[in-house]
């Protein structure tokens, strides 16, 4: 029996390495065609597993992390 996406979690300290679109756009906040944009570019990489598709999250995961950081200024007083 395997371990539950939270038990992983736990003793990993992160999910699964590989998932459904639907679990790549829960998990990321990313949209479906928006993964299916990232794969096409190379960003990510998606692979089939018995005519799924499934989304790498450890390439997920390293794209995120080459982003830049967002800057955010004060916002701006009413006068």
């Amino acid at each position: 029996m395997g371990l539950t996406d939270p038990e992983r979690r736990a003793l990993t300290g992160r999910g699964p390495s590989y998932g459904r679109i639907t679990q790549a756009q829960a998990e990321f906040g990313l949209s479906r065609s928006g993964i299916y944009r990232l794969a096409a570019q190379g960003q990510i990489k998606l692979v089939k597993l018995n005519g799924a598709t499934l989304v790498d999250f450890d390439s997920v995961r390293a794209f995120m992390a080459t982003l830049p950081a967002a800057e955010i200024s004060a916002p701006k007083s009413a006068a």
